[in-house]
């Protein structure tokens, strides 16, 4: 089996789509699953503007080279007005090209249980632009699912394994580059 990444796009310091990925690495570590994990409050990424890759920073190119290794991703798309947050979308501008014909799960992570149809965005650009195939259930939480930074909805926890597995399924029946 690939490696999986994941990927935690909110640049927030008490970002809670942090702690929900926290929770996606015990799922995968628990099920001895190969993963990386990149958290974009870590990396100094230029802004894409469409120069060849050469020309951008070191940790922008070393990004471009986990995303390209990666087989499959989980991305931890915090909701900033009701969309895909600006950092995770340059990302994806930046390496889209490495992401292609390859497999997502998607967190969801917004201030207010009713704008889960924001990962309809990351869902759509994720397609269109790479030909990347999304799992489901899309996992959704806000802030009404944690207590002290901690997860305390069993559902969300629930969604999360159904979530893993769909993603380990997809791949345990792919030929892998």
């Amino acid at each position: 089996m690939g490696k999986i990444l994941t990927i935690q796009g909110s640049l927030s310091p008490q970002s809670r789509t942090a702690e929900v990925l926290a929770r996606v690495h015990d799922c995968l570590t628990a099920r001895r699953v190969e993963f990386d994990h990149l958290d974009l409050r870590t990396f100094d990424l230029m802004h894409c503007d469409g120069r060849d890759r050469a020309g951008y920073n070191a940790d922008t190119q070393t990004v471009c080279r986990m995303i390209e290794d990666a087989q499959a991703y989980i991305f931890g798309m915090p909701v900033y007005c009701w969309s895909i947050s600006g950092p995770l979308k340059n990302l994806i501008d930046l390496s889209a090209s490495g992401m292609e014909n390859k497999v997502a799960g998607i967190l969801c992570n917004a201030g207010s249980p009713r704008s889960f149809l924001a990962s309809a965005d990351l869902v759509k650009i994720l397609f269109y632009e790479s030909n990347v195939m999304t799992v489901y259930p899309i996992v959704h939480t806000s802030g009404e699912d944690f207590e002290d930074r901690k997860i305390i909805n069993p559902k969300v926890n629930r969604k999360i394994e159904a979530m893993v597995d769909g993603l380990l399924g997809q791949l345990d029946g792919r030929t892998l580059r």
